[in-house]
């Protein structure tokens, strides 16, 4: 047990989600968030990620052969406070809980209910211990964490939408954004740009335009926006700048610049 005072909880730190389709800016914004990062890589995809630290991003990848391993070895860290490090991401958080399902399944044709009952325990303790990380401890660093994630139509028997949720199997889809500060929904979509021609005329380029949530943009979707604009720039500083936080951008970025770049995978 831990007593946190008012100015503990002042130097507590932001837990934030960015979910939304394939291709909607999930990563790059999590690269917004102070450095360094330790980052936890569950997606297939590593393109956005390589190009982000090939650009500079101060980050130390990680990636995993089971749910144990990340539990025990990198949640565990984190816990513990044993990061020398500003920030943390889970990319993604349904990559991360297939491996779980995976690993309960093993050689089995199908899941139990017991099973299911397992996997929802295991999630829950997971993802509450590394939430924990975002409170200070004394004498030692605390962490913004960040999850990505995709999503998926949750649908009744005659095929109706219900809801968009986390692209997890079972309860905990349910239940992850209540671990969390902030949930924005990231997407994108293609749009026409007017580009003028070298000695008159214009021409319409199509261009991605990427969109980022705070209010829920149909019935179907959840956010937690806690007072931001509907639709806004969800990266770090604006975030800080809309929050009336601008201070902590000079506070990260002064420990950013003390700190020792991470290397190896």
């Amino acid at each position: 047990m831990q007593v946190l005072t008012a100015e503990d909880l002042g130097q507590a730190k932001e837990s934030i989600a960015y979910k939304g389709p394939a291709g909607g800016g999930k990563t790059t914004l999590a690269g917004t968030w102070p450095q360094p990062i330790e980052w936890a890589q569950f997606d297939v995809n590593r393109k956005t990620i390589r190009d982000l630290i090939r650009k500079g991003l101060n980050a130390r990848l990680y990636t995993f052969g089971t749910h144990e391993e990340f539990e025990k070895e990198f949640v565990g860290r984190a816990r513990r406070r044993e990061f020398d490090a500003q920030t943390i991401v889970v990319d993604t958080v349904d990559f991360e809980a297939a491996m779980l399902v995976r690993d309960v399944q093993g050689s089995s044709l199908k899941l139990k209910i017991q099973d299911w009952g397992k996997i929802l325990t295991c999630l829950q303790t997971t993802y509450s211990n590394l939430m924990s990380a975002t409170a200070p401890m004394p004498d030692k660093p605390s962490y913004n964490i960040v999850l990505c994630y995709h999503l998926i139509d949750v649908t009744d028997d005659s095929g109706g939408l219900m809801k968009v949720a986390p692209k997890i199997q079972g309860g905990f889809k349910d239940e992850l954004e209540a671990y969390l500060d902030t949930v924005l929904y990231c997407t994108s979509s293609m749009k026409s740009v007017v580009e003028e021609i070298p000695g008159g005329g214009s021409r319409a380029i199509p261009s991605k335009v990427f969109e980022c949530y705070s209010v829920p943009p149909s019935p179907y979707h959840t956010c937690k926006g806690g007072g931001l604009p509907p639709i806004l720039d969800g990266s770090y500083q604006n975030l800080m700048k809309l929050w009336g936080r601008e201070d902590e951008i000079n506070t990260a970025q002064s420990e950013e610049t003390t700190s020792t770049p991470p290397s190896g995978e």
